[in-house]
């Protein structure tokens, strides 16, 4: 944000919040939106090939596990993006074309959200 402050010459004392400054510029924060897309997208480049992060990320690596709350998946976190249950992101993400069509999907209505 310090660079859109320093664009728009708001100083810090002037006390604007960063959304303030964001609808100054007519700019919005994707961050978060960019991470989560490229992280669906991750997940389909990851089931359409067999190797280790595909094991790992299926969560099929032997040992015990540590005690405590469960740590959150990536499978958790794509599940609850796509809406969609995991076996069908896995057959989704076979399919490069749709695939990309499901990434691009969350994309926009990550942007209709803010």
């Amino acid at each position: 944000m310090w660079i859109n402050r320093r664009l728009a010459r708001i100083s810090w004392k002037d006390k604007k919040t960063n959304q303030e400054v964001c609808e100054h510029l007519g700019t919005r924060r994707e961050l978060v939106n960019t991470i989560k897309t490229r992280k669906i997208r991750y997940f389909g480049h990851i089931k359409r090939h067999a190797s280790f992060l595909k094991d790992a990320l299926e969560g099929k690596i032997e040992g015990s596990r540590p005690r405590g709350r469960q740590r959150r998946r990536w499978i958790d976190d794509i599940t609850e993006w796509t809406g969609k249950d995991i076996h069908q992101c896995t057959v989704d993400a076979q399919d490069r074309a749709k695939w990309k069509s499901v990434s691009s999907q969350h994309l926009e209505q990550g942007r209709h959200r803010e």
